[in-house]
């Protein structure tokens, strides 16, 4: 892997959590990222799905687990959002 591609995957790995962190409700934390099936579109677009979940008082057993959808177009990586009208299931881990 080149330095420029890995200098990018840390680029889109550090948006991702940005973005996911904007719909933490409270207690809440992210508990895994999975890569998924990119989007073939005008616009190479990776997508990721992040699972969150709240932690009990001991900080150690995740409850209400839940997934989103983060979509990151590579032409611009700034753009990238939650995908609310996809659910996890939807999408195919890689």
């Amino acid at each position: 892997m080149s330095n420029d591609i890995a200098v990018q995957q840390d680029q889109l790995i550090e948006k991702c959590i940005e973005i996911a962190l904007t719909s933490l409700g409270e207690n809440e934390v992210i508990l895994e990222i999975r890569r998924a099936q990119p989007d073939f579109g005008r616009n190479y677009t990776v997508v990721y799905k992040v699972y969150l979940a709240t932690l009990d008082a001991t900080g150690i057993n995740p409850t209400n687990k839940r997934c989103v959808v983060v979509g990151i177009p590579i032409s611009d990586i700034e753009s990238g959002s939650l995908q609310p009208h996809r659910s996890c299931d939807s999408v195919q881990d890689l």
